[in-house]
């Protein structure tokens, strides 16, 4: 490990914080994809108060819950297959240095690496087995709602969908760090591919929270959603 190790990890910590406060908590935080979906969710829930038959809404639920359990499996073989590298460290550094490429690798550092990298994947799966565990929650108070026009089904709605949303902000945490995951690997290769890495998948996630298609479409149907109530 050398002092440009050490700058990188400390420039892909910055990276990570910064993407998440932006997102998350900045005076831009509400121009995001993420936000235009917390409106969808409560115009579903909106919707949902209003039914005499849930069984679609449960159905999505059902789904996300699903999806969300893809998710944290495949975090929990990921932190397996890191244990995994550390058995065949030995195998994997030979087959660096033997490459085109003639990557030198310190035995250390690819353990360090390799703990890094397995750190984000039990992050991940912590996120995707909360997400999961609130999602749950939310089919509770789904069920637990009064029929359409019954006293307190519009509150009882309105619980739900933020519940729906804390779900749905801990998936979003386990995906990023899915992705960030992708630079950790780009450090086995130098701290400049490392460094490189963080800033393209930090402009590529952020990208898709404030200029992608998919958030002009949310952000027009949430100004529809919102002019009609």
């Amino acid at each position: 490990m050398t002092w440009l190790d050490g700058g990188a990890l400390a420039f892909f910590l910055t990276g990570w914080w910064f993407l998440g406060w932006l997102i998350d908590s900045s005076p831009w935080h509400k121009h995001t994809l993420s936000a235009a979906m917390k409106t969808q969710r409560r115009e579903w829930m909106r919707q949902m108060a209003a039914r005499q038959v849930r069984l679609v809404d449960a159905n999505i639920i059902t789904g996300l819950q699903q999806a969300t359990s893809f998710f944290a499996s495949t975090a929990l073989l990921a932190v397996g297959a890191g244990f995994g590298l550390l058995t065949a460290a030995d195998t994997i550094i030979d087959a660096f240095e033997q490459s085109v490429a003639h990557v030198q690798i310190d035995r250390a550092a690819f353990y360090i690496k390799t703990a890094l990298l397995m750190a984000l994947y039990a992050y991940a799966f912590f996120k995707f087995g909360w997400a999961y565990r609130v999602f749950n929650y939310s089919a509770v108070m789904l069920a637990a709602t009064p029929e359409a026009e019954q006293p307190g089904a519009e509150e009882a709605a309105e619980q739900v969908a933020e519940m729906n949303i804390v779900a749905a902000g801990q998936f979003t945490h386990g995906l990023r760090a899915f992705f960030l995951a992708i630079a950790v690997l780009a450090w086995f290769i130098s701290p400049w591919a490392f460094a490189g890495a963080t800033v393209v998948i930090v402009f590529a996630l952020t990208n898709r929270q404030f200029n992608s298609k998919a958030r002009f479409v949310a952000v027009k149907s949430s100004r529809r959603l919102q002019g009609k109530t």
